[in-house]
């Protein structure tokens, strides 16, 4: 059977749902907001919501006469703001990952799932006749996704996995029960006009802090996992820092190639190890240097400053009072009292 192409909009466009309207042979109504039609395509139900600053969110409940292929195009870096599409795939029999950019997705995904997409990138899905289709589409703006618990496993695999491995820039992950419900109840909604709209939002979160929740409960398994595998290897970055306390740092690129890992498994690991940061610890090893050398011999405040790599007396000054709570020629003049005593 002929499968028909549809290129679709980012919901937070004013005109997207007119363009959807009349590709599809459907009628607005609410004030554009909601698209029905019922005839060659097939019938159901087309809704979007605009839930929040940065958040919307489209619900399909179709049955479909004819297989449609759905295509959202990548949009310029600049208009996306790093933006995202989120979906929901609540009927996955129906629905068919076509592609991602060039990369063509032959399996269907087999139970609900997640997709998360960047808006940057070109994605197409294919909706398949006889069956139900159920799906919730969100579109997230890189600001709201900020906000949210897990956000940073998540913007960890576009930034670093994928591309380290040329992959697919896609990261798809199952629905748990709590989220299929949620799904359920938000297409429940087109129907149920007599619900209360203030409960929409909070839906929607929890929905996509489901997702969100799963990379991050996956990372840190297998963070946890491999703690001994990489512990020698940042035990041999940590050699590099203090070998260079007096000095500047060499750049966390030169460290991690010099111990034979990726930028960001050694920050990853380090700090799971350290407890702290690569240039926390750092700074921290180098104010406790400070500290000591004051103390055991009788530097000025210029000479320390210059001893460990400073060209501004008042970088220093300022970086140690931070540190330590008080300047350094607090704590000379302290050590000078109770020596004195």
């Amino acid at each position: 059977m002929k499968s028909y192409s549809i290129h679709v909009s980012k919901i937070d466009r004013e005109d997207a749902f007119k363009e959807l309207a009349l590709a599809m042979g459907g009628v607005l109504q609410e004030s554009n907001s909601l698209l029905t039609f019922s005839g060659e395509w097939g019938r159901g139900k087309i809704k979007k919501y605009h839930l929040d600053a940065g958040l919307y969110m489209r619900v399909w409940d179709l049955y479909l006469l004819k297989p449609i292929e759905l295509i959202r195009e990548a949009l310029p870096v600049y208009i996306t703001d790093n933006g995202f599409t989120l979906l929901c795939l609540h009927t996955p029999e129906s629905i068919d990952l076509k592609s991602i950019n060039q990369h063509q997705q032959f399996s269907k995904v087999r139970e609900r799932r997640f997709a998360l997409v960047p808006d940057a990138v070109n994605v197409s899905l294919q909706l398949n006749a006889h069956l139900p289709v159920q799906l919730i589409d969100f579109s997230i703006s890189a600001y709201w996704l900020k906000q949210q618990p897990g956000y940073v496993h998540v913007a960890g695999y576009f930034n670093d996995g994928i591309m380290e491995d040329n992959g697919i820039p896609l990261l798809i992950e199952p629905c748990q029960a709590k989220a299929n419900m949620l799904a359920a109840k938000l297409i429940d909604w087109l129907e149920d006009q007599k619900s209360d709209p203030g409960v929409l939002l909070p839906m929607a979160e929890a929905l996509i802090k489901d997702f969100l929740s799963a990379p991050a409960k996956e990372e840190t398994e297998k963070t946890n996992g491999n703690i001994e595998l990489y512990y020698e290897k940042v035990k041999e970055a940590e050699a590099i820092l203090i070998s260079n306390l007096q000095k500047s740092p060499p750049r966390m690129s030169i460290i991690a190639k010099t111990v034979a890992l990726s930028e960001s498994t050694l920050k990853r690991y380090f700090k799971l190890i350290y407890g702290k940061s690569v240039y926390e610890y750092y700074l921290n090893r180098k104010m406790e240097m400070a500290r000591t050398l004051m103390l055991q011999r009788p530097y000025s405040v210029n000479e320390i400053a210059e001893m460990m790599g400073y060209e501004k007396v008042s970088h220093f000054i300022e970086i140690f009072k931070k540190h330590h709570g008080y300047s350094p020629g607090t704590i000379k003049r302290k050590h000078s009292e109770m020596l004195s005593s």
